[in-house]
């Protein structure tokens, strides 16, 4: 493919920026990616990925390098707030059979780094680089970062994050011409949930849990979630209700409230020999954020689109946002490859056209998984009473194999990278 004309700039060295970086790599598509910080910082705490999202990073080369630090997840148990064990699953083993690819958790910055080690243009990153503004002509963009240096493309891909800085540049240019999707762009997010998301040794002189495993424990308008994703290591979270408050006024939180919130609630058992403290006193890393929700209205404009949380934002329980993340990168390349093959200057109406393409097939899915997360989140944190009689009473007598079916439909759902070949193992995920 010759596709020397056409270049995509990437904001945002986060998993999916990188990610979109290897993809359009290993499709000769040129790109550059500019990172405010440094790449691969020690920031954040865990990464989950799905069977869909293995298979992506399977065809991209990563996968193998990822498999060697986790643990796949098979054992799962539901607690109540008295310590008592009222489902005992292996649906994620079952997801392992069916699909053959496991569910995982993985130290974000870990998955960061071996993503970074398979691009081979290095040269095409600059960490430490923010974009702060730009301009579109009828035939190009141009990207001015923050030392003053000016780069030009075809497209550019706005991939940092929930509190996207090229997200609020489009609302500015559209404020005058388009204030509805302007002020979405601005205030599209909600946030409901408090969440600790932390990385604690497993035990210090014998494991609080066993490799494999996954505890979920439901109290009234909180609940956490421990899993041992890694060897040695328990990623774990803690949530807990709060007022509803609305993007960008949702709170920023510090070291001492983080504090403040184990202080209230660490003596809540977890799993059936810890608690909430004890994952605390032996945390490695531990951060206090508020949890997002909502999907925007629009994503684009221009020669701008916006990818990742920066237009989607789900709440973790049930790790589906980077799952999410994964197919809009296959969605974008999936329809950008076909389009470079016919024309390597695509037109203004061309990339339009591109752009919402892209926007309604991922649209559907991006709601959903958005919703179903946040359903997940109330469901576990018990926030009506019915909610509660359905996690005690009505979802334990579903048999595993039944759940595990009902996830393979939304697994087959997903896509994967059209252009690269796909593992012999992954035809049924496909649905092939």
């Amino acid at each position: 493919m010759s596709t020397s004309q056409f270049k995509v700039l990437i904001a945002g060295g986060s998993i999916v920026g990188l990610t979109l970086a290897l993809a359009l790599e290993k499709a000769g598509i040129d790109w550059e990616l500019f990172e405010k910080g440094d790449i691969a910082p020690q920031l954040g705490a865990s990464f989950s990925l799905h069977p869909p999202s293995v298979r992506i990073l399977d065809q991209l080369g990563v996968w193998g390098d990822i498999e060697k630090i986790v643990i796949p997840l098979e054992h799962r148990q539901h607690i109540d707030g008295e310590g008592r064990c009222f489902e005992d699953s292996y649906v994620l083993r079952d997801i392992y059979s069916i699909h053959g690819r496991p569910i995982v958790f993985a130290e974000r910055c870990k998955v960061l780094q071996i993503i970074y080690n398979h691009i081979q243009n290095k040269d095409r990153i600059h960490s430490r680089t923010a974009v702060s503004d730009y301009e579109e002509t009828e035939d190009d963009i141009t990207i001015t970062t923050e030392d003053g240096k000016s780069y030009q493309g075809s497209i550019l891909v706005g991939a940092d994050g929930i509190h996207s800085h090229i997200r609020k540049v489009m609302a500015e240019k559209l404020c005058s011409t388009n204030p509805a999707v302007a002020q979405d762009l601005l205030e599209g997010f909600t946030s409901e949930y408090n969440a600790i998301f932390a990385i604690s040794r497993n035990g210090m002189t014998k494991p609080f849990m066993p490799d494999g495993t996954v505890h979920n424990v439901y109290y009234d308008y909180y609940s956490a979630v421990a899993t041992t994703g890694e060897p040695g290591s328990i990623f774990w979270f803690l949530f807990v209700k709060a007022a509803k408050t609305r993007y960008p006024n949702c709170p920023r939180f510090t070291e001492a409230d983080a504090q403040n919130m184990i202080d209230q609630y660490g003596d809540s058992t977890i799993g059936p020999s810890y608690t909430v403290k004890d994952l605390w006193e032996t945390r490695v890393k531990a951060n206090l954020v508020p949890m997002e929700e909502g999907v925007l209205k629009q994503c684009r404009n221009g020669r701008v689109l916006l990818m990742g949380d920066s237009i989607h934002k789900s709440t973790i329980n049930i790790g589906l946002g980077g799952n999410l993340a994964y197919e809009g990168i296959a969605r974008f390349t999936n329809l950008l490859v076909p389009l470079l093959q016919t024309t390597n200057s695509p037109s203004i109406s061309d990339i339009t056209e591109l752009f919402i393409s892209f926007e309604n097939l991922h649209r559907q899915r991006a709601d959903w998984v958005v919703r179903l997360s946040g359903q997940v989140t109330r469901y576990e944190a018990q926030d009506t009473w019915l909610l509660k009689f359905a996690s005690r009473y009505i979802i334990p007598w579903v048999s595993d194999r039944k759940k595990a079916n009902l996830y393979a439909a939304f697994a087959q759902g997903a896509p994967w990278l059209e252009y690269l070949p796909l593992h012999s193992k992954d035809t049924s995920l496909a649905g092939e």
